[in-house]
């Protein structure tokens, strides 16, 4: 064997797909001589620019689809609100009773005649009018329906299906089944990294935009019964938390766009645009007082988002790790030109990251990706990893949406709680980006405010008690110290698994996280207030559960994405 054809050896050539290219090396250069410089991807996007223009402007256009996320996420609140409403009285007693304040002093007589005052003595009774034969002023539920206040959310969907008393809980089914969408992730995590985040990103947000208008579609135009306008809307919700996939394979993306010294700052801005969603939805329900109108103004802002699909660049990570070299070597060129860097600052190095690569054997090359992928999550290193980050998925995220759901029904403008709301997040976001950058790195920073988050949570209950503007206030410092965590854990979770399985991995883990989405107002809904507080303590608990196990986890500051050495069957330990 000539020097030459060793040489060759190091690089691992798919002869049937000419998709690596290196420069030809003089026979009498010597291997060893290889072997000086040794690059990762991770080195050659700093050299090609790895937060320069080309960053900027793909990030600029991700970010729309991460606010996307914001307002489906939000919608609930609005669109299923439960706003205050009384038994509509009797026809032969005030005919078309409509308006829940009193028209006039005749309507109000009436009004507090058939229907008592709640334990406040502020409001009516939701659920309950005096018998209409006013004997012994005995209690019996609504038999004429209800009357709603469309002072505050305007006219919901809860009205519309008069979702409210003994048939509450089936309005918790419209937040529940987009959680329930969220689980697809483990599929499309998976597929993401078989066939690739560009690809998967482009199918699910036209599958998104197209399933969400083609309902939207029929329950404005077609006639129906209030059952099935629920069954349609309910699809609808579900083709939404498509979403909840389309924002992590874009965080994947986004990550993976630029070098290990930035990723932080890239997970932390797509935070942020979440958090801009939520204004935006926000706005748009204030707006609008319809939750099919709110529909309509969240669709056109998907829309809006659309066309860039044809532009969104592949992961330069994945086609490393797929062997896609050409590919590879094109994009790399794309961003050092739009970054204005030069071919000869970083084109020589990834020659060498090439000639660098170790003997892949046919065997291991032609093992399927079903079967790579079953072999990594079998290694007792990652099974851990796995376990230990889906318990802190589920339980930061329930503590998150227990808080958030809990803001919007506390006695304040749900409009400015929100809003409050949402600028607490943004400045969690820019605090955990310094926290991550500081010695404490990924590990540290969830330690400590996981901590804090716990005890923020066990205090809400207590101090409610005393004072409803000391307890708004502690939600709000909960809601921002839990919105720093789970900032925290999002870059903290992708760095701790390989290119191969991180989107498979990091899907896994938001599908937990959908667990505790979906527990949050299913809770809320079913359990009295008076039982409420007691949520509180058992998230608390389950806080401690999941900082305990955190502990074992690996820190991954400054680790390249690129480097799966501990990853392998060989490795020992967490």
């Amino acid at each position: 064997m000539t020097q030459y054809e060793s040489e060759g050896d190091l690089i691992h050539v798919d002869v049937n797909k000419n998709n690596l290219y290196v420069e030809k090396t003089e026979i009498t250069r010597s291997l060893s001589s290889l072997a000086i410089t040794v690059n990762s991807l991770d080195d050659i996007l700093r050299k090609c620019g790895d937060f320069g223009r080309f960053q900027w402007i793909h990030y600029f256009f991700m970010n729309w689809i991460a606010m996307s996320f914001g307002i489906v996420s939000f919608y609930y609140i609005f669109g299923a609100a439960e706003p205050d409403h009384r038994c509509r009285l009797p026809e032969h007693i005030w005919p078309n009773d409509t308006q829940y304040n009193p028209m006039n002093s005749m309507h109000e007589m009436y009004i507090n005649m058939y229907i008592p005052k709640s334990s406040s003595g502020q409001k009516w009774e939701k659920c309950v009018q005096y018998s209409t034969d006013m004997i012994n002023h005995t209690l019996e539920r609504c038999s004429n329906g209800w009357v709603y206040d469309r002072s505050i959310f305007g006219y919901t969907f809860t009205e519309e299906a008069n979702f409210v008393c003994e048939n509450q809980a089936r309005k918790s089914w419209l937040a529940v089944v987009i959680q329930f969408s969220g689980f697809l992730v483990l599929v499309i995590g998976s597929l993401a990294d078989k066939y690739g985040r560009k690809k998967l990103t482009v199918i699910i947000s036209i599958l998104l935009f197209i399933s969400c208008l083609t309902t939207q579609i029929i329950m404005q135009w077609i006639p129906m019964t209030i059952k099935t306008k629920f069954m349609i809307l309910l699809f609808n919700q579900f083709a939404s938390g498509l979403s909840i996939s389309n924002f992590s394979l874009v965080f994947i993306l986004m990550f993976e766009l630029t070098s290990s010294a930035h990723t932080s700052l890239a997970g932390n801005l797509a935070f942020i645009s979440f958090t801009i969603g939520e204004v935006i939805v926000t706005l748009f329900a204030y707006l609008t007082r319809h939750w099919q109108h709110l529909k309509w103004a969240n669709l056109l802002f998907l829309g809006v988002g659309i066309p860039y699909l044809y532009f969104i660049p592949e992961s330069p990570l994945y086609l490393y790790a797929k062997g896609k070299y050409s590919n590879l070597e094109s994009l790399l060129r794309q961003i050092a030109n739009q970054n204005g860097r030069k071919e000869n600052e970083w084109y020589s190095h990834y020659q060498d990251l090439l000639r660098n690569q170790p003997v892949i054997s046919t065997h291991k090359h032609n093992v399927s990706f079903f079967r790579h992928t079953c072999r990594l999550v079998t290694y007792r290193a990652i099974i851990l990893k796995l376990f230990i980050t889906c318990l802190i998925s589920l339980t930061t995220v329930m503590i998150y949406f227990q808080i958030s759901y809990g803001l919007a029904t506390m006695d304040v403008s749900p409009y400015l709680a929100i809003l409050i709301g949402a600028v607490v997040e943004a400045i969690s976001y820019i605090t955990s980006s310094l926290l991550l950058s500081t010695k404490l790195g990924r590990k540290g920073s969830f330690i400590i405010l996981m901590s804090l988050t716990i005890l923020s949570v066990f205090l809400i209950p207590i101090i409610e008690k005393y004072s409803s503007i000391a307890m708004v206030s502690m939600a709000q410092l909960g809601k921002y110290l839990i919105s720093v965590t789970i900032t925290i854990t999002w870059i903290f979770i992708p760095e701790l698994f390989p290119t191969s399985i991180r989107s498979t991995s990091n899907g896994c883990c938001i599908a937990f996280g959908r667990i505790g989405a979906i527990l949050a107002p299913v809770i809320g809904t079913l359990i009295g207030k008076e039982y409420l507080s007691y949520t509180y303590y058992v998230s608390s608990v389950l806080g401690i559960i999941a900082l305990l196990f955190s502990l074992f986890l690996p820190e991954t500051k400054d680790k390249p994405m690129d480097d799966e050495s501990d990853h392998s069957p060989d490795s020992n330990g967490i």
